[in-house]
């Protein structure tokens, strides 16, 4: 694994396979930033549509852009093959299907600069969920215990949406090799570190959930459901939360088989992230 770079402080990560369609997302928004000085790593895992040549154009346009082809690995080795890669202090993650507002890089980076407790730091976002025909704000809590309980509840960040630091995700173990909720599973691994986490109040970009995605073409609904209740679990008993806790992942067994429009308000009162429609 690769040394800081003296004078690049954020490193922009982002894995895709077949993004050809996504090319308008992702790329606009991440050059476009208000923080011009930093790297933005794209791991290609094993893409069969024109994304490797577009990826090659791409890092043709701006030196700022470096591909990785290493063949197809899976999620969580290749955001590890690509975290292990960046030469910066503070990670960036961008999904190749989402949006990140202009000032998103800079006022991530300043909050870490200035508050050295804090491994991971999102944000608020609009969530725009072609499933369920959904566009609101998401609000999850913004201070360290509240984070802390709400991942017995929930994933309390955006993945697309955080920074973290470098030192935290090593210090975490990386990316825990699994099927699914890696993210979380890296977050329970900085809180049991002693990192704080945080979200900023502010909506810095626009996270995308779409039907035809290779998520939702590779894991069914309630296996997720599964998979989700179990790292909350994890969460409980690692983090030692209270007891009382474990009536979430065994709620969320039961939610996969609510009406749609339950549902809906089961994920806003239990899930005590506040959101707004747009």
């Amino acid at each position: 694994m690769n040394d800081p770079r003296p004078g690049i402080k954020v490193s922009v990560v982002t894995t895709v396979y077949n993004g050809e369609r996504f090319f308008d997302q992702s790329p606009p928004s991440i050059l476009a930033q208000s923080l011009t000085d930093f790297e933005w790593i794209i791991l290609d895992d094993g893409s069969s549509d024109a994304t490797p040549r577009l990826l090659a154009e791409l890092a043709a346009r701006d030196p700022r852009v470096r591909v990785l082809s290493p063949g197809r690995l899976g999620r969580a080795q290749a955001l590890n093959r690509a975290v292990g890669e960046a030469r910066g202090e503070y990670i960036a993650i961008q999904d190749f299907d989402d949006v990140s507002y202009p000032e998103r890089l800079l006022q991530q980076s300043r909050f870490l600069e200035a508050h050295p407790r804090v491994g991971v730091v999102g944000a608020h976002y609009v969530l725009i969920d072609e499933n369920r025909a959904e566009r609101y704000v998401r609000q999850p809590p913004t201070d360290h215990a509240g984070l802390r309980r709400a991942m017995a509840r929930s994933i309390p960040f955006a993945h697309t949406m955080v920074m973290f630091r470098r030192a935290a995700w090593l210090q975490a173990g990386g990316y825990p090799v699994q099927d699914d909720i890696e993210d979380l599973a890296l977050w329970i691994g900085m809180a049991r570190g002693g990192w704080e986490l945080a979200n900023l109040p502010e909506v810095l970009g626009e996270h995308y959930v779409y039907a035809a995605s290779y998520w939702h073409r590779n894991f069914s609904y309630m296996k997720r459901q599964r998979s989700l209740a179990r790292v909350q679990v994890q969460a409980i008993r690692q983090l030692r939360l209270p007891a009382s806790s474990y009536v979430y992942p065994l709620g969320r067994l039961v939610y996969g088989y609510l009406p749609t429009g339950a549902k809906r308000t089961v994920r806003r009162l239990l899930g005590r992230s506040s959101e707004q429609d747009t």
